[in-house]
């Protein structure tokens, strides 16, 4: 009676064993990769995943700008002072993003460093919605339309390219273009590390060690952080 009692406690206690080396697996094996995230080489297959599309890819755009403005353009004559007036409503458009040939790539044992290059203007274009022309002497010594519109085509890219709100805008939206580009390219693979993004044109920020990071989460959501 006791060695069968033994036998039924002994057979029990390895099936409880087995159920609870079931159940603590999964979170034994991702403590385990956590410590030791790079032992499979995830880091460096995924990686060489992510050198090879990037050569094949060529620009991604990750914002459009659309502004809506009137420009004055006076003709004047020594002399004789404003001869002509042109009135010119327009509509400025363009797409902003990046090069993706000139991203850099660094690996690390638990990160991915993607060194991004600044957004840039990678199209745009403006269009006259109505001119209104006023000339009291000759159409002649006028600039024409298009030249008008060329010269404003400019002042708004420059604009655009000085300021800082927008440049940080378009800095924002980059990240968060390139980290869905990049996690749509490794569909399928899992990942256990994280990605970090920095402005290859920002010494300081290498210097400072200070990051914009994308955390990948075991759910495959994300989350960014300054540190």
């Amino acid at each position: 009676m006791k060695r069968a009692t033994k036998s039924f406690f002994s057979f029990s206690a390895k099936i409880l064993a087995v159920l609870l080396i079931i159940l603590v697996l999964p979170y034994a094996r991702k403590a385990f990769r956590d410590l030791f995230p790079d032992l499979t080489g995830e880091i460096h297959t995924q990686s060489s995943v992510l050198e090879q599309k990037l050569l094949s890819s060529s620009r991604l755009e990750v914002m459009t700008v659309k502004e809506d403005g009137v420009m004055v353009a006076k003709t004047n004559v020594v002399v004789l002072g404003t001869v002509g007036q042109t009135t010119i409503r327009y509509c400025y458009t363009a797409s902003i993003g990046i090069d993706l040939s000139k991203v850099r790539l660094v690996t690390e044992e638990d990160r991915i460093i993607f060194h991004l290059p600044e957004p840039e203007i990678l199209n745009d274009g403006i269009e006259a919605v109505r001119v209104d022309k006023q000339n009291f002497l000759s159409y002649a010594i006028d600039k024409s339309t298009e030249t008008l519109l060329l010269e404003q085509k400019l002042k708004c890219r420059e604009e655009y390219l000085s300021n800082p709100e927008h440049l940080e805008k378009a800095w924002h939206n980059t990240t968060l273009a390139f980290e869905k580009t990049i996690c749509e390219w490794l569909d399928g693979y899992e990942r256990h590390y994280r990605f970090e993004f920095v402005r290859d044109t920002d010494p300081a920020a290498l210097q400072s060690g200070l990051f914009y990071s994308v955390f990948v989460r075991l759910d495959g959501r994300s989350f960014f952080a300054y540190y």
